[in-house]
């Protein structure tokens, strides 16, 4: 029987012809050159015997940064664009990418991020420099770029996009432009990626980006701006989107398991007319008060006293003032005593209050 099993499986074995199909797919780096889009201009500035910096977030531009590569969706504040300024009349050099700058755009997807028509290709704070050093990013008909010039020298170069920039009033919209400001240069580069890992290695675009950083007034550190304006959440929801759904799913399971169900609120009970026992007692002991100043609720208290008085009295065989003997018994004066078993309305609560005071004193004193 397992011998015409086996014999049947390599039946099916030999049938099949092997007629699939196999398709290679580029999806582009892995490692460090996959999360910055630069790694390969920093490592060719080093190269060629540049300090370079490349980080995500605002830099601290000291004395010895000389050239910034920034791009400008990071600048959207007027301090980064305040303290750009200074630092590019000092004798600074920005070079700032308009589009595929950030390094989360991926260059091998058929619809990269951030390809589309976007409403503020240059944030306003920088707009406002751009203003002041007569540089203008505009929008407008396609433009394509095999050549570009840059102090006197071609570079073939592989370049295009719909937005321009025009330097010093110009007419004619460039894909980049520079301009001095102050001690300083700023260089706009329109379309980014002949510098990013992918493309800098083709054509001229790395003697570019080297001619640029040597056009800088001074020499020194070479920093590279990475997605500034990427905020938190869109990188988590970028690489691990299937965590954060889970975490979600089972958040929400929980959620529906431990709370309430929805539903209207259930109306709150009305508070309770019915008042607690003590409260019953002083509203009596109020309308006793207001009735007879008292004297019902003396009157039992003197019968039992009274009562208990003459029993024991009767046992002892002892004559004589009633009052005096029970003074003696309780430790009070006999005026007190004669006082609390027959003041029959006290004038006010306070008089009340002693006269109730002596009789509970005598009452215990006769248990």
């Amino acid at each position: 029987m397992r011998a015409l099993m086996l014999m049947l499986v390599g039946a099916l074995l030999a049938g099949c012809d092997g007629g699939g199909t196999t398709r290679k797919v580029e999806t582009g780096y892995k490692g460090k050159a996959r999360l910055d889009a630069y790694l390969a201009a920093g490592r060719f500035l080093e190269a060629n015997g540049y300090t370079v910096e490349s980080k995500p977030g605002w830099p601290g531009l000291d004395e010895d940064v000389a050239v910034m590569i920034v791009p400008a969706s990071v600048i959207t504040t007027k301090s980064y664009a305040r303290e750009l300024e200074e630092w590019v009349s000092d004798g600074g050099h920005l070079l700032c990418l308009v589009e595929h700058a950030e390094s989360y755009h991926d260059d091998w997807s058929r619809f990269p991020r951030g390809s589309g028509e976007s409403k503020t290709l240059v944030p306003d704070p920088l707009v406002e420099l751009f203003g002041k050093a007569g540089v203008e990013v505009e929008r407008g008909d396609k433009i394509e770029a095999k050549r570009l010039r840059r102090d006197g020298s071609r570079y073939e170069v592989l370049a295009e996009s719909s937005t321009g920039v025009k330097v010093d009033g110009g007419k004619k919209r460039l894909l980049m432009g520079w301009t001095e400001y102050g001690e300083g240069l700023i260089t706009v580069m329109v379309d980014a990626r002949p510098f990013r890992n992918r493309y800098i290695g083709d054509h001229d675009h790395a003697a570019l980006l080297l001619a640029m950083v040597e056009a800088s007034p001074y020499e020194g550190t070479v920093v590279i701006v990475r997605d500034a304006a990427l905020s938190l959440w869109a990188l988590l929801w970028k690489h691990g989107w299937p965590a954060l759904a889970g975490l979600l799913a089972v958040t929400v399971f929980w959620l529906w398991k431990n709370m309430p169900r929805f539903g209207p609120l259930r109306r709150e009970d009305p508070p309770s007319k019915l008042r607690d026992y003590d409260h019953h007692l002083e509203a009596l002991g109020d309308f006793q008060w207001r009735l007879d100043k008292g004297a019902s609720l003396l009157r039992p208290l003197r019968e039992s006293v009274l009562d208990r008085a003459q029993r024991l009295a009767a046992v002892g065989h002892r004559d004589g003032d009633l009052f005096e003997w029970i003074a003696q018994r309780a430790g009070v004066t006999r005026d007190r005593a004669q006082r609390a078993m027959t003041h029959e309305h006290p004038g006010d609560a306070t008089a009340f209050t002693r006269v109730l005071a002596d009789l509970q004193k005598i009452h215990l004193s006769l248990t």
